[in-house]
């Protein structure tokens, strides 16, 4: 006979994000099966994602079919902002209205569009930006890096007069004894422009002058030849910097410079064997660390390079084998990530395979893994995470903003499976009674339960449906922490009426995000237990 009603409180919402690693057998209580179009929020909660917007009212020379694959923020020295993008073969500046950037000639009494403009390789230009000059003669230069392509410097024309594009050698000096100066990659640092994986020699790191980065030759620029450390079969595929680290990612590499500040000193710190950077756009900095993606899947540099004995991070440990097999379908030169540091997440996409994969960077798991999500709707193919703390996003037509909660007047789906518990109770049978959900939302929300019993691909749902705006809410707001919510946002518990019986419990939670966000805060489950037959 089933004993006195329990009451199983948190049950298995202990938020710890996707867990695939593991079997449904082994899966520690708190660890997710499905988590799609989910965040995790500063406070520990399961909520929904934020959805975009379009900016773009006037695409002007892009088809509306065609993405922007490409964005940089521009910030000048006077902090005035100019968003670089590319798509369909052009580039372009602003974002409410797309304006196409013509290639300039050499200057010869001021810059003149070039008669027949260059056909690009693509739309994969990576962006740096560089002060050239110091005190009342200094002024902020852009570059623009893509491989089978001239490296470009955006700068004002002739010094003066609006900013243009233009190829390095019709404006300053590519390094000598190249046949075409197109490197794949373009960093700033140390007061350099440091590029690397020229068609030529790929190899080779090709670095400016100082605060002159758009000459490549003469007295300050130089090279570092990496081919003996690193083996000829390697290629460079990323340049960035750590503190005073120049590092320099190889594709089954990594190569650590140290005194990057004054290459009269430089010299090499480390080589970091077996591990690599796969994709140049994986690459990110976020202030304390480098993250960027291998062949083994995400990985965090900081670690390896501040205590050599001490392993690298894996913070896509819990999805590894997802990822690889992600990573081994996509066209790696398309993988895109963005560090978004006031949501504080880091997000890889995977166009090819049309999702995203979100990764937590408030809080480390024990194993060293990220809290782990799913993002099935929104795959932009170009990110940016901008001054004023927005995400700029490449889309068909233009650019995007991750804002509001849905996808542009569309609606999408968030869905969270929790891993099997037996309750704390291996060996009985439990009958579930109810179940009390406590949701902080707004708007009208239908809420789907769903539960199931023994590892079953089955399951039972119920659905709750409730205007959040007009629900009276029992609660303590500030308990809750809702002030990041829009008005008019309420803290619901909702009640349930569940039934069935097994020895293994599994839940779920769905619901259609149309204008207004969900967060989950806690699942309290009734049930009996009664011995096993």
């Amino acid at each position: 006979m089933p004993g006195a009603l329990k009451a199983a409180s948190n049950a298995t919402l202990g938020f710890l994000g996707l867990n695939t690693q593991e079997s449904g057998v082994t899966l520690e209580s708190g660890y997710a099966k499905k988590a799609i179009n989910c965040i995790i929020d500063r406070y520990g909660r399961l909520g929904s994602r934020r959805g975009w917007q379009m900016l773009t009212t006037n695409n002007g020379d892009l088809n509306n079919d065609q993405y922007i694959e490409s964005i940089f923020e521009f910030r000048d020295v006077g902090g005035n902002s100019t968003f670089l993008s590319a798509g369909g073969g052009k580039l372009f500046s602003g974002t409410d209205t797309l304006t196409r950037k013509l290639v300039f000639g050499p200057d010869s009494g001021g810059p003149v569009a070039l008669a027949t403009q260059p056909t690009f390789t693509g739309n994969r230009w990576q962006f740096a930006a560089l002060q050239e000059n110091a005190g009342a003669s200094a002024e902020s230069y852009a570059f623009a890096a893509q491989a089978g392509n001239r490296m470009m410097v955006y700068r004002e024309g002739a010094h003066s007069g609006p900013y243009v594009f233009q190829r390095i050698g019709d404006y300053g000096t590519a390094p000598s004894g190249l046949g075409l100066f197109d490197p794949d990659c373009v960093h700033a640092a140390f007061g350099r422009l440091w590029t690397g994986r020229v068609t030529e020699n790929k190899t080779t790191v090709f670095y400016s002058r100082l605060l002159d980065g758009a000459h490549f030759s003469g007295t300050g620029s130089g090279l570092l030849d990496i081919g003996a450390v690193v083996g000829g079969n390697d290629e460079i595929v990323a340049i960035s910097s750590y503190n005073k680290f120049l590092i320099i990612f190889c594709s089954n590499n990594i190569v650590v410079y140290d005194n990057a500040d004054d290459p009269t000193t430089i010299a090499l710190a480390d080589v970091i064997n077996g591990v690599g950077c796969i994709a140049r756009d994986s690459v990110q900095q976020t202030g304390t660390d480098l993250i960027f993606l291998s062949k083994s899947g995400l990985r965090s540099l900081r670690r390896t390079v501040e205590e050599k004995s001490m392993p690298m991070r894996e913070l896509s440990l819990n999805i590894r084998d997802d990822l690889v097999n992600y990573i081994n379908g996509e066209s790696l030169t398309n993988v895109k990530s963005v560090y978004f540091e006031r949501d504080a997440f880091y997000l890889l996409v995977l166009p090819g395979l049309k999702q995203s994969i979100y990764f937590d960077l408030r809080q480390t798991l024990p194993n060293g893994a990220s809290r782990t999500t799913i993002w099935n709707n929104l795959v932009p193919k170009a990110l940016c995470a901008t001054y004023d703390r927005n995400l700029y996003l490449g889309m068909a037509g233009g650019i995007g903003r991750y804002f509001g909660y849905d996808d542009r007047g569309d609606s999408y789906r968030l869905e969270y499976t929790t891993s099997n518990t037996d309750v704390g109770e291996p060996f009985t049978l439990k009958f579930l009674k109810k179940a009390k959900v406590i949701v902080i939302a707004s708007g009208t929300q239908d809420i789907i339960i769903k539960y199931g019993f023994d590892y079953s691909n089955t399951s039972s749902s119920r659905t709750y449906a409730k205007d959040f705006v007009s629900g009276a809410s029992q609660y303590n707001i500030s308990e809750y922490n809702i002030g990041e919510f829009t008005s008019g946002t309420a803290i619901s518990e909702i009640d349930l009426n569940l039934g069935g019986s097994g020895k293994i419990l599994e839940f779920g939670v769905e619901c259609t995000i149309d204008g207004a966000p969900v967060s989950l805060q806690q699942m309290t489950v009734y049930l009996k237990t009664g011995k096993l037959a």
